[in-house]
C-alpha cells in the first residue's frame, strides 16, 4: 500500500485554527499512531506523514498584496522537499471581504503600513482569489484530493477532514488579538522607526484592550463588502467543480455535528 502524506494547510493570518490545529497535532502523536497515522511534523519534513504549514501559500504580505500570486512556485518547492505522494490537503478559505482586512492588521502590528482604505479599490476587482490558488495546489502537488474548509471552521472539522478516524482531543492555545486603538498607536510608532521591548508590547495590548475603539482600521464598504462576498461564493462554486475537490469537512462530521 501506498504510503501517502497528508496536509493542513493554515492560511496566514487568518486566525486561531493554525494554532489550535499544531497544538492538537503535537499532543495527539499516540492517538494519530493508534488510528494507522504517521508521525505530525511541521513542514515538507519526510519523516512524517501529517503536515502542517502556515506558509506554503505565502505569507501573510503575499496575500494581501498579490493574494498567494507565487502560491504554485512555493508549493512545488514543498513537493521537491517532500518527494512523496500527496494524499489529502485541507485547507480553511475566509471570505475576501473578511481575509483582507485581517491580513492588513496582522502586517500592521509589526511594520508600517499605508491606509487600508486606499487599496480597497484595487482589492475589490483583483482577479486572483482562492479558485486560483486550489488550482495551483492541484497543479503544484497533485493530491490524491483537496478538502476546502470555508470558514468560519471548528478545529474538530479540521481534524476531521486531515486525519478522518483518528480521536483527537483539541487543543486550544491563547493568542494574543490586538485591537485596532492598539494597532493605530503601533502604525504611528512603526513611522517613528521606534520599537518596543517584549515587555512594552504586552503592557500596551494589556492597555488598549480595556479602551474604547472607534472605527475600524480595516474594512470595505457595504457595496465593495457585497461584491467581494458574491466572488467567493463564486469562487467556492467554481472550486466544487474542480476534479478530486471536495467543499467541508466528510458526511460522518456533519452528522455528527446537527
Amino acid at each position: 500500500m501506498t504510503h501517502r502524506h497528508h496536509l493542513f494547510i493554515a492560511s496566514p493570518a487568518s486566525g486561531v485554527l493554525g494554532a489550535h490545529v499544531a497544538r492538537t497535532l503535537a499532543s495527539g502523536q499516540d492517538a494519530l499512531a493508534k488510528a494507522g497515522y504517521g508521525v505530525a511534523v511541521l513542514g515538507p519534513h519526510r519523516g512524517g506523514q501529517i503536515h502542517l504549514d502556515a506558509a506554503l501559500i505565502g505569507q501573510a504580505e503575499c496575500g494581501l498584496f498579490h493574494f498567494f500570486g507565487d502560491a504554485r512556485a512555493r508549493a512545488t518547492r514543498f513537493a521537491q522537499r517532500l518527494k512523496a505522494p500527496i494524499g489529502r490537503i485541507v485547507i480553511q478559505t475566509l471570505p475576501y471581504d473578511q481575509y483582507y482586512p485581517m491580513m492588513w492588521r496582522h502586517l500592521a502590528v509589526t511594520r508600517a503600513l499605508h491606509p487600508f482604505a486606499g487599496a480597497t479599490a484595487r482589492l475589490v476587482d483583483r482577479p486572483r482569489g482562492w479558485a486560483q490558488v486550489i488550482e495551483d495546489l492541484h497543479a503544484a502537488l497533485q493530491p490524491q484530493e483537496i478538502v476546502v474548509l470555508p470558514a468560519p471552521v471548528l478545529v474538530d472539522e479540521a481534524l476531521a477532514a486531515l486525519v478522518p478516524g483518528a480521536r483527537l482531543d483539541a487543543r486550544t492555545p491563547a493568542l494574543p488579538d490586538h485591537s485596532d486603538s492598539e494597532i493605530a498607536m503601533l502604525q504611528r510608532l512603526h513611522r517613528a522607526n521606534v520599537t518596543l521591548a517584549p515587555h512594552q508590547m504586552h503592557r500596551l495590548s494589556k492597555f488598549h484592550a480595556h479602551q474604547p475603539q472607534g472605527a475600524p482600521l480595516a474594512g470595505f464598504d457595504v457595496l465593495d463588502a457585497m461584491k467581494l462576498r458574491q466572488r467567493y461564493t463564486r469562487d467556492l462554486d467554481q472550486i466544487a467543480a474542480m476534479a478530486h475537490t471536495r467543499i467541508g469537512a466528510d458526511l460522518d462530521f456533519a452528522i455528527a455535528a446537527q
